[in-house]
């Protein structure tokens, strides 16, 4: 209920200050949670020097911040969701890699798109479903079930859906068969009681080549206040995917953007 409360809180601050003041209360708090050790600092640090092994101390910890700062910004994006129009959305968000998507969509099978907590990846998402690619998602419920209700309202907006977890594989594994399309986050480990040791690439190779799909890497990256990029790569077959394409699908968005990426967990077994 108290967190329930406390994202309520959040929204209503979005509402009523300016955008301006909004986002830049946002970093501030996110700088007094990355001062304080919270552990997500901690995972963050050591999952970079992990994806990045070049990267000093110093600025394994200027990224970390700057990943606070920006996972900050794109929640305050999350909850002005709810108050945008598909079209305004579409307008915020670019597309690099249109061919790749377009691929996709045209193979007529069910895709498997393969992201990372990097940028705005509620946006990609919405932004996916205004353009007529609703998205099941294969995401962990909040604890707090007003909490879930408050995501579900937001990305049932632009027909996103919350795969049930009970039976997750074999409803998944069925709507990919027909044809739609799954988004699974491949840089948190896998749910208990997933195959192939919680490794997320491993299992998400083996529903490709169980169901057909496509392997889709898509990750969205901030350019600026308000613009973002949807960045797809080329599709990977069941193969690729499990020798590591979504890795190195990984290591490029970090070499562009690596403050951006929400690593506040150990990594999963195949990008550690």
């Amino acid at each position: 209920m108290v967190t329930h409360l406390a994202y309520q809180a959040a929204e209503l601050a979005t509402r009523a200050l300016p955008r301006r003041t909004a986002d830049a209360l946002a970093r501030s708090l996110a700088r007094a949670a990355f001062a304080a050790h919270l552990p997500a600092r901690r995972a963050t640090e050591d999952n970079l020097a992990r994806l990045l092994p070049a990267a000093t101390p110093a600025k394994r910890r200027a990224l970390a911040r700057e990943s606070f700062e920006t996972f900050a910004l794109a929640f305050a994006d999350f909850l002005r969701l709810q108050r945008m129009r598909p079209a305004d959305l579409m307008d915020a968000v670019e597309l690099e890699g249109a061919e790749h998507l377009q691929a996709a969509r045209d193979s007529r099978r069910g895709v498997i798109l393969l992201s990372a907590h990097l940028g705005n990846w509620e946006w990609g998402a919405a932004w996916l479903g205004a353009n007529g690619i609703p998205l099941h998602l294969a995401a962990r419920p909040h604890a707090d079930a007003g909490v879930e209700q408050f995501f579900a309202r937001r990305r049932s907006a632009f027909g996103l859906q919350l795969l049930p977890v009970r039976a997750r594989l074999t409803h998944a594994a069925a709507l990919l068969r027909d044809g739609q399309w799954l988004a699974i986050m491949g840089d948190r480990p896998a749910d208990p009681g997933t195959p192939h040791g919680g490794s997320v690439c491993a299992s998400a190779a083996a529903l490709a080549r169980r169901t057909g799909a496509l392997v889709l890497p898509a990750a969205v990256v901030r350019l600026s206040a308000t613009r973002h990029a949807l960045v797809c790569e080329a599709p990977l077959s069941s193969e690729e995917c499990r020798d590591g394409g979504y890795r190195a699908a990984v290591e490029r968005w970090l070499t562009r953007c690596p403050g951006q990426w929400a690593a506040f967990e150990p990594l999963p077994e195949g990008l550690a």
